[in-house]
């Protein structure tokens, strides 16, 4: 059964904080983007070029036949914004025996659908934009160093995060009718701003919470996890604070002077104060 989920928008933290929980919860069943649309290709890799080790040994310890409803009920959910159409799915999740902690990057926009249906604990982590966004790009340069070796990974993963931003913004900007913009660092903040703002605003921090990666990095975030899910961070030693990316000053006057142009500097105030640790 879900115990926990800890659901994260993209390049936040999200790989480091589920080693920490597979670390300090080794007993339970780890699974790493259960929501990934290529899961059931990358459950197969032994390892991972961005992030190193094997991040998908968790399904190996899930049922067959349990695993098999999984991908039968899998869809793409890059713009999941209902629960019904990732339930069976979740459903299928839910089915497993024992504790099952859940690192999703999808599930924004129904966190509280997730923790009432159940009965479990759901947070979201964040991370301030600027730092965010060249967080990419820091890991497209490391890569590129070696093309020889990585070069068909470095091509699929450069298009693949474009793509997939871009499909974001496209069905935010229809629904949330958002202003129509082609440069894309301006369609990744509202990417940024919808994703990150309705997930906070589904904190009630008592089944649902919001946290930074910057409050993980700095010592306490871990603290407030663990007392707020029930779950042991192990692995404290695993996050360095001087080797965590840090966007220059010139790049965050930027990204706040675009977020500002397009209108959402309330959302992500608004979003921020609900992140704070000190309110909780």
């Amino acid at each position: 059964m879900i115990k926990f989920v800890m659901n994260a928008f993209p390049r936040t933290g999200s790989t480091i904080t589920y080693w920490m929980l597979k670390e300090g919860e080794p007993d339970a069943i780890h699974l790493y983007e259960p929501l990934h649309d290529n899961l059931f290709k990358l459950i197969n890799e032994e390892g991972s070029v961005m992030h190193g080790g094997t991040l998908w040994d968790g399904y190996q310890k899930v049922d067959k036949k349990i695993l098999n409803e999984m991908w039968l009920k899998h869809k793409d959910a890059t713009t999941l914004h209902r629960f019904a159409d990732c339930e069976p799915y979740m459903d299928a999740i839910n089915s497993i025996e024992g504790d099952v902690i859940l690192q999703p990057n999808r599930l924004h926009f129904v966190l509280k659908d997730v923790a009432k249906k159940y009965n479990c604990k759901v947070a979201h982590l964040c991370r301030k934009p600027a730092d965010c966004f060249l967080s990419f790009a820091e890991i497209f340069a490391l890569y590129a160093k070696d093309l020889t070796k990585n070069y068909n990974w470095w091509i699929a993963s450069i298009t693949g995060f474009v793509s997939f931003f871009q499909t974001k913004y496209h069905f935010i900007a229809e629904k949330f009718h958002t202003p129509r913009v082609t440069d894309f660092l301006d369609q990744w903040l509202i990417v940024y701003t919808y994703d990150n703002y309705f997930a906070a605003q589904q904190a009630d921090d008592k089944d649902v919470m919001m946290i930074f990666f910057e409050d993980i990095v700095a010592g306490k975030g871990a603290d407030v996890l663990e007392d707020f899910s029930g779950c042991k961070f192990g692995g404290r030693g695993m996050i360095k604070p001087e080797k965590v990316f840090v966007a220059n000053d010139a790049f965050k006057e930027e990204v706040d002077a675009r977020i500002k142009a397009l209108g959402l500097s309330n959302m992500v105030e608004e979003m921020y104060e609900i992140a704070k640790l000190g309110k909780l």
